[in-house]
C-alpha cells in the first residue's frame, strides 16, 4: 500500500524520454527530424510522422526526435506530421536536409471553454462525469476478443544527458482482449540487438526489492519506491503498466485500479477542447490528492477523451519528489496513447507506450571507497590475540568501537571480542584467547556499519543517478506472421529469450516504428 514516504509501484510485481539524435549516429540511410512547438519551441513529444503515399511513418519520440528512411521510392511524397493539440503540418520528403536535423514547428490549436458540459440522455456531465462514463465504456471501445500487433521496441538508459545500455526489439503481442489481464499475454521476438554504436555499462537488470544496503547487491533501486523487475524483463515492466489495458487489475501509484481508484486518488480540472486532426477530444488535467501522495511527492498528468464515444485516447502521467533546495525530481512517467483502427473493427488500439522512472545503482567503477585493504591475526606472545585491519581512511572511533558492528566467527562459534582499538587507519579487535584455542587458521570477520572520519559506510561504494526508459511504438495490427521457427517469451532479460523466425513479404527494421517496404 502506498505510504507518505514510501511508495509501492505495483504491477504483478509495478512503471519514459529520449533524444532520437543522439541515440542513434548519423546514417547515410536516414534524415534525421526534430518537431517543436511553434509557440513554446519545446519538443513535441510522440508526433506521428507519416509519408501521405506510401502510408508508411514513424513516431517522434519524447523529446520530439525522429528518423525517416531515405528511399528513392519517396522522392514524389510528401511527410504528414501530426499531433494531438497540433495543427496538422507537411513537409516535401524532396526538400529534407540530409546533412542537418530538419525541424518541423506545429502550431498548438486548444480552445477553453471553461467547463464543458456534454449533453448525454438529458444528462449534464462535468470532468468526473467524463471520466467515469469514459472506464465504464472501455469494454465497448477497446478490443475484448484476441487481437495481435508487431511494434517497435526500445530500452536503455540515461545518465548525464547520455544514452547508454541501448536495446532494441521487433516484438509480436498476441493479446487475449481487454477483459483478461495483459500477463495473460505472449510475445513472440522477432529481432532483437544491442545497439554497441553507444556506450555500455554494467548494470543489474533487476531492481532492489528489500531495504538491504549491502555491498553484495548491486541491484538498482528507487528511493521511497519498490519497482517489481519482472525477472528482469524490461518489455513485460512496460507492458503491465499500461493502466488502460489494465483498467481492472492494480498498475502503478496512484492510479492503482484503474476502473476504481483513478477518480477517487485525483483532483480534475475543467475540460478543455482540443483536436487529434478533425477529431475533437476534451483534455483534461488532474493533480494527486495530497492525501494520498503525502508530503514529498507531486503528481500531475492529463487524460484526453472523445466525447463522442467516450474513448480514452491519451493518458499522461508524472510523478515527482519534492525537493525544498532544488528543482522537483522526476520519479516516474508514463505516456500511452491509442488510436482508431480499421484492422480491428474501428476499436480503439495502442498507438505507443512509454515509461521511464528514476532509480540509484552502485559504483563499480568508484575505487576511491571507504573499504579494507590488509587484515590478519596476530598472536604476538606478549598480547592477546588480536584481529588486525587496515583501512583506506581512517575510521571515525565512534562506529569503529561499536562492538555489535564486528562479528567474528571460527566455523560456527562465535569469537567474544574483548576490546577494540583504534589507531590511524587500524582497527585492533582483542579476542578472548580462550574462544580461539585450536581455532586460529579458520577465524572470519564481518564489518559492517563502521563509518569514515567523512561519513562513508565500509564497503559502500558511491551510487549514480540514472533514468531507465522503456517504449513501444505499434507497427501494425493483425497483419498474417508466418512463423517458421515460433517460441514465446519467458520471464527472463529480452537478451536470453529465443527468437522466432518468420517467412513472407514483411520487413520489420530497427529504429523505425512502422513497416518499411524492401528498397528494390
Amino acid at each position: 500500500m502506498v505510504t507518505h514516504t514510501r511508495i509501492l509501484f505495483i504491477s504483478l510485481l509495478l512503471i519514459l524520454e529520449t533524444n532520437w539524435v543522439n541515440l542513434f549516429p548519423q546514417s547515410a540511410d536516414y534524415f534525421d527530424g526534430k518537431v517543436i512547438n511553434s509557440t513554446t519551441l519545446h519538443p513535441v513529444p510522440f508526433a506521428t510522422i507519416k509519408l501521405k503515399n506510401n502510408q508508411l511513418g514513424v513516431y517522434a519520440n519524447a523529446e520530439g526526435d525522429f528518423k525517416i528512411a531515405r528511399n528513392v521510392d519517396f522522392q514524389t511524397d510528401s511527410l504528414i506530421i501530426t499531433c494531438i493539440g497540433f495543427k496538422q503540418s507537411s513537409l516535401a520528403y524532396k526538400d529534407l536536409n540530409e546533412f542537418n536535423v530538419n525541424r518541423v514547428l506545429l502550431v498548438p490549436v486548444v480552445y477553453g471553454l471553461g467547463e464543458v458540459r456534454v449533453v448525454a440522455k438529458q444528462k449534464k456531465l462535468n470532468s468526473l462525469a467524463i471520466i467515469r462514463r469514459a472506464i465504464r465504456k472501455i469494454i465497448d471501445n477497446y478490443p475484448v476478443k484476441p487481437f495481435n500487433y508487431i511494434a517497435y521496441y526500445r530500452d536503455y538508459q540515461k545518465r548525464d544527458n547520455n544514452y547508454i545500455n541501448l536495446n532494441e526489439a521487433i516484438i509480436q503481442t498476441l493479446d487475449n482482449g481487454f477483459m483478461t489481464e495483459s500477463v495473460s499475454d505472449k510475445y513472440h521476438l522477432l529481432d532483437f540487438k544491442k545497439n554497441n554504436d553507444f556506450p555500455r555499462m554494467g548494470i543489474s537488470p533487476y531492481y532492489q526489492m528489500n531495504k538491504s544496503s549491502g555491498s553484495e547487491n548491486l541491484n538498482k533501486s528507487i528511493p521511497d519506491a519498490f519497482l517489481g523487475d519482472q525477472f528482469g524483463n524490461e518489455l513485460f515492466i512496460l507492458m503491465v503498466h499500461d493502466a488502460i489495458r489494465n483498467f481492472n487489475t492494480r498498475s502503478f501509484s496512484f492510479v492503482e485500479t484503474f476502473s476504481k481508484d483513478f477518480l477517487f486518488n485525483h483532483n480534475f480540472s475543467d475540460p478543455v477542447k482540443i483536436f487529434d486532426n478533425n477529431l475533437m477530444l476534451y483534455k483534461i488535467e488532474f493533480e494527486g490528492k495530497h492525501l494520498i501522495t503525502g508530503d514529498s511527492l507531486y503528481v500531475t498528468g492529463a487524460i484526453y477523451i472523445q466525447p463522442r464515444d467516450y474513448s480514452i485516447h491519451k493518458l499522461e502521467y508524472l510523478c515527482y519528489y519534492k525537493t525544498r533546495n532544488e528543482a522537483s525530481k522526476k520519479m516516474f512517467n508514463i505516456d500511452v496513447e491509442y488510436g482508431y483502427d480499421n484492422s480491428v473493427d474501428s476499436l480503439m488500439c495502442l498507438k505507443y507506450i512509454s515509461f521511464n522512472n528514476f532509480f540509484r545503482v552502485e559504483n563499480t567503477g568508484d575505487s576511491s571507497y571507504f573499504k579494507i585493504l590488509d587484515s590478519y591475526l596476530d598472536t604476538h606472545s606478549n598480547i592477546k590475540a588480536t584481529v588486525i585491519m587496515k583501512f583506506s581512511n581512517n575510521p571515525d572511533p565512534v562506529s569503529a568501537s561499536i562492538k555489535s558492528n564486528f562479528e567474528v566467527t571460527s566455523g560456527k562459534k562465535e569469537i567474544k571480542i574483548n576490546h577494540i582499538q583504534v589507531v590511524g587507519n587500524n582497527i585492533y579487535l582483542r579476542l578472548n584467547d580462550e574462544d580461539i584455542k585450536g581455532r586460529k587458521d579458520s577465524i572470519k570477520v564481518l564489518v559492517r556499519n563502521v563509518k569514515d572520519l567523512n561519513g562513508n559506510i565500509v564497503d559502500k561504494r558511491k551510487s549514480i543517478e540514472l533514468y531507465q526508459f522503456r517504449e513501444l511504438f505499434v507497427q501494425e495490427y493483425n497483419k498474417h506472421l508466418p512463423l517458421t521457427d515460433s517460441c514465446y517469451m519467458e520471464y527472463l532479460p529480452l537478451e536470453k529469450n529465443c527468437i522466432s523466425k518468420y517467412s513472407g513479404s514483411h520487413n520489420y527494421w530497427m529504429n523505425t516504428p512502422e513497416n518499411i517496404k524492401n528498397n528494390k
